[in-house]
């Protein structure tokens, strides 16, 4: 009965808007590959074949248009409360076999590339049962390729959200005049405010953040939610430090993008370099 309650609760939670836009995804993707070790780099070489990190990074988007992969709509976010910890969460999610949040999806995905047989005979099972293909005919990549998304999708703050507003997909703000929900704002327009290519921002990213490598790189999944959901909870509280009169919108400018950029940068950066210890964990032991 917990577990149907806890299913209605989230249902509504946005489907469709990504974690981060396609050029965040392939920020955190360039920086991992630029970070593996060289035995880590070849087993992804391998699995991926004529494919790039980067490029399939965005892969777990894009199937979520075709109503075979519907079964994976959940995994991109984590629901939590104001009155609940990460902690609370999974122990509400550990009754239920199945995958059903971010959480367990980044754990599942882990073992997959582990070489847990169980969990791989699992994932074949999953797609023949869903009717879909592996990512390039092979387990790896398909594994690989949702890991890495997951992985950064918690980093987005708004991605560890609260139902009642569907990640800020409801919240109507102003950004440089131009009207956009905020989940929007944090997923793309503050990236693409800086009009760089994925590859510049991930080299200013790196440059900003790279003495931080070591402090992340031991971190468990559930210390990237509790960190995400305070930074949730600044973005929400001085959300309404900058008003439009006329609309009574929060009106967000390059005030805003001073402010919040570094952050951006923070948790793509973190993502970049967890994913590497991640990886070369997996793969490059």
């Amino acid at each position: 009965m917990l577990r149907q309650l806890f299913l209605l609760l989230i249902t509504f939670l946005p489907q469709v808007l990504p974690a981060w836009g396609a050029n965040g995804h392939r920020i955190v993707a360039h920086i991992a590959y630029e970070n593996l070790n060289d035995q880590a780099r070849q087993r992804v070489d391998a699995a991926l074949g004529n494919n790039y990190l980067s490029q399939v990074s965005t892969w777990p988007d894009y199937i979520r248009a075709e109503s075979g992969w519907d079964f994976t709509h959940s995994w991109h976010y984590m629901t939590v409360q104001p009155d609940e910890t990460v902690d609370d969460v999974a122990r509400k999610t550990a009754e239920d076999p199945g995958i059903f949040d971010v959480r367990e999806a980044i754990h599942f995905f882990t073992s997959v590339l582990a070489g847990e047989a169980a969990e791989r005979d699992r994932l074949t099972e999953m797609l023949a049962k869903h009717k879909v293909l592996p990512l390039a005919g092979s387990l790896d990549a398909t594994a690989l390729a949702f890991l890495v998304h997951f992985i950064a999708d918690v980093h987005m703050p708004l991605h560890v959200g609260k139902n009642r507003d569907l990640g800020g997909n409801r919240i109507t703000v102003l950004y440089f005049g131009d009207r956009y929900n905020l989940h929007s704002v944090w997923d793309t327009q503050i990236i693409e405010q800086e009009r760089l290519s994925f590859t510049e921002f991930a080299a200013y990213t790196a440059i900003h953040t790279r003495e931080r490598q070591a402090e992340w790189a031991d971190d468990a999944p559930e210390e990237w939610m509790r960190e995400s959901i305070v930074l949730r909870e600044r973005i929400y509280n001085t959300l309404y430090d900058r008003t439009d009169r006329e609309s009574g919108l929060p009106n967000l400018g390059y005030d805003y993008q001073h402010d919040f950029l570094p952050v951006v940068e923070e948790r793509l950066g973190a993502a970049g370099y967890r994913v590497a210890a991640v990886l070369n964990r997996v793969l490059g032991a």
